[in-house]
């Protein structure tokens, strides 16, 4: 509810602050309607003189509250009040109220107009405790005094500030004084004036709630802005200390002078309207120092009947905002040209609704040139390849579980487009969001078509294809030349032949692994590599390829911990050649005769199989590349290979919903492990 009061009493726009105000108010105050005359507010004074609490009290009618007949009086006067225009706000004495029962028999009864910006009529009724002399001469003077068209003499009121006029939703400020009109004057005036100052010392709880604001605000008087009020976040926040009251804001601030802000201080004078002023630059003076600041301003004219006198201003600081704002906006640029030099697309999917969007470079990888809504079924799934359809599916499966992947997108695919109907190839990247329970949220990530990458990658690879093939014939008759030449040193027990020959059977073994490797590169990104699963029991694999790799190297002990049996459904051989590899790597990096240790361990639906070394350990910033095509740590140049092994492994993991991962301390050893799902 928004009120009107007496002068010296700011009006406010909600019962909170209203709530305060009657709260504050020095003398018993209440809020009654103007139609039915029922009370809705009363202060702590008020409820004391009814001895009833707020609720019970509430819409009574006021008649029955002080114990006197209202109904034949009250409605004229009240409608004389409200159309008093002018001298309605102030507190005017209600003729022939006389309560006839205590404690409201010892008060004089005054009202002020109380209007709503709905229109609807209000009354603040004020109580003012009578003096020693009788009622009757207190009715006499008042009568004398306040008497609404009497006009004879004036008596002068302290100076009385800050009425906000509810239709306008603007504070109003006064003059130096206001007069009554009076027909006589005589010393009981003087009583009159002491009830007067106590009523007045209500409009204090203003300038109190000015200060203890912890919003920079400031009262300001005529068309000089003169500073009348002001607290300290405002003091702070324009660099002065209180010998700017008094001042004009070009006295108290004068680097404001040929500032933009200056034209919106006038604007709000001169109009009258209630104007703000979002993220304003202001340069200010502070301890010798001129700083460019950013703040919201808002300025709230006040009047004096009708015509502006003054100015109620608030600040907030918005520097960092507007600076964090503008380091943002850059940052969005600079990724914004980065997206489109990189040729970039985007989409965002909202996995509880099911909701996808795709910006336009990513409706062009998928061959789409409309704006219409995406969806996931129609618009990704039928456009991926079909052989490339079950992959993706799984990949998802296994995103979507955040204890398997932690949400870590990152794969290629082809599509074909839905309407060009060409072939790409597209590398994604993304990240899925989850909730405390571990269900996905949100799924964001970006495209980037890889075509032409892909192609020259398809040339590279059949040529490697072409060559491992070229160069397995010639080793495979190496290698028979070899066991013959074995079997002819053994018949003649030619010892010094039978170690060299040995060591040549290695290496032909040896480059027989590589060669295998890069077909199986070839093969793997060609499409042509086949999981195969099937149910089978995984420790006597892990048996198998001990002793299959401890027969080709020797001088490594393999510790294998084996508890219980453990089916898992997977392609035996293909993680038979991921067991290898690790193995041979743990030897390759390892010194002579340190311990290898083989193990696994099962929870919930996965197995973990982890193989330990003690050997040189991997730095951390080369851990997460290990699993990348032709990686090789630097350092170990001169230990051969070509960086295919771990990425096979990665890339059959995955194959397998898995994950794989490596544990490392340089100087102390490495931990390979992989995680598969039992079913």
């Amino acid at each position: 509810m928004i009120t009107f009061v007496f002068k010296g009493i700011i009006q406010m726009q909600n019962k909170t602050i209203t709530s305060d105000f009657i709260r504050l108010a020095p003398i018993p105050v209440c809020i009654i309607d103007s139609n039915n005359l029922k009370l809705e507010a009363a202060n702590e004074q008020f409820l004391d003189l009814v001895n009833e609490n707020r609720a019970e009290i509430q819409g009574k009618h006021f008649g029955n509250i002080i114990g006197q007949d209202v109904s034949l009086f009250f409605p004229a006067f009240l409608l004389q009040l409200t159309e008093a225009p002018g001298i309605a706000s102030l507190p005017i004495q209600i003729p022939e109220l006389e309560a006839s029962i205590a404690p409201f028999s010892g008060y004089s009864y005054f009202a002020s107009a109380v209007k709503e910006t709905s229109g609807e009529s209000k009354i603040a009724v004020w109580l003012m405790a009578k003096t020693a002399r009788s009622a009757d001469q207190m009715d006499v003077a008042l009568a004398d005094n306040l008497a609404l068209g009497d006009a004879k003499t004036i008596v002068k009121r302290p100076s009385i500030e800050y009425i906000q006029m509810a239709e306008e939703n603007q504070f109003n400020t006064p003059g130096d004084s206001i007069s009554l009109k009076a027909s006589t004057y005589n010393p009981e005036q003087d009583e009159m004036l002491e009830s007067w100052t106590e009523l007045e010392r209500s409009r204090e709880w203003f300038k109190n709630m000015v200060h203890s604001s912890p919003v920079a605000m400031l009262i300001t008087k005529g068309e000089n802005m003169v500073f009348d009020v002001i607290n300290e976040p405002m003091l702070n926040l324009i660099g002065r200390d209180a010998s700017v009251l008094g001042k004009t804001w070009f006295e108290a601030i004068p680097e404001l002078v040929g500032q933009h802000v200056v034209d919106e201080l006038f604007y709000a004078y001169r109009t009258g309207l209630t104007h703000h002023v979002p993220a304003v630059g202001i340069t200010l003076v502070k301890n010798g120092e001129s700083m460019l600041g950013y703040y919201d301003l808002t300025y709230t004219p006040l009047k004096e009947n009708g015509q502006v006198v003054g100015l109620m201003q608030t600040a907030t600081e918005v520097t960092e905002y507007v600076k964090s704002k503008d380091k943002l906006q850059k940052a969005y640029e600079q990724i914004r040209l980065s997206k489109e030099a990189a040729e970039l697309g985007t989409f965002d999917m909202d996995m509880v609704t099911g909701r996808l969007e795709w910006d336009d470079r990513c409706r062009l990888l998928f061959g789409i040139s409309h704006s219409d809504e995406v969806e996931f079924e129609r618009d990704f799934l039928q456009n991926l390849h079909p052989e490339d359809l079950d992959r993706i599916n799984s990949v998802l499966a296994y995103v979507f579980d955040k204890q398997a992947s932690n949400g870590i997108y990152d794969i290629e695919y082809r599509t074909i487009g839905y309407e060009d109907k060409r072939l790409r190839w597209i590398r994604a990247k993304g990240q899925v969001y989850f909730d405390v329970h571990d269900k996905p949220l949100r799924f964001i990530g970006s495209v980037l078509d890889i075509t032409e990458q892909k192609e020259d990658e398809q040339r590279k690879n059949d040529f490697i294809g072409m060559a491992s093939h070229e160069l397995k014939t010639p080793l495979t008759s190496i290698n028979a030349y070899l066991q013959l030449l074995q079997h002819h040193a053994n018949r003649n027990q030619e010892s010094t032949m039978l170690a060299t020959i040995e060591k040549s059977l290695n290496q032909v073994k040896r480059m027989t692994r590589m060669i295998d490797g890069f077909l199986n590169v070839s093969r793997l990104e060609s499409g042509k590599i086949a999981i195969d699963k099937q149910a089978f029991e995984i420790t006597a694999l892990l048996k198998e390829v001990r002793e299959e790799t401890v027969a080709l190297t020797t001088g490594y002990p393999v510790n294998l911990s084996v508890t219980d049996e453990v089916m898992v459904y997977a392609d035996r051989n293909k993680i038979g050649q991921v067991l290898q590899n690790l193995l041979g790597n743990a030897f390759k990096y390892s010194m002579p005769g340190s311990e290898v240790k083989m193990s696994y361990l099962t929870e919930n639906d996965h197995i973990t199989i982890s193989v330990t070394d003690q050997g040189i350990g991997i730095k951390p910033e080369h851990q997460q590349k290990l699993f990348e095509r032709y990686y090789r740590v630097e350092s170990n140049s001169t230990i051969s290979g070509f960086g295919i092994g771990l990425y096979l492994c990665a890339e059959i993991i995955i194959r397998h919903q898995g994950k794989i991962w490596v544990d490392s301390e340089f100087g102390k050893g490495s931990t390979f492990s992989f995680r598969l799902p039992l079913n």
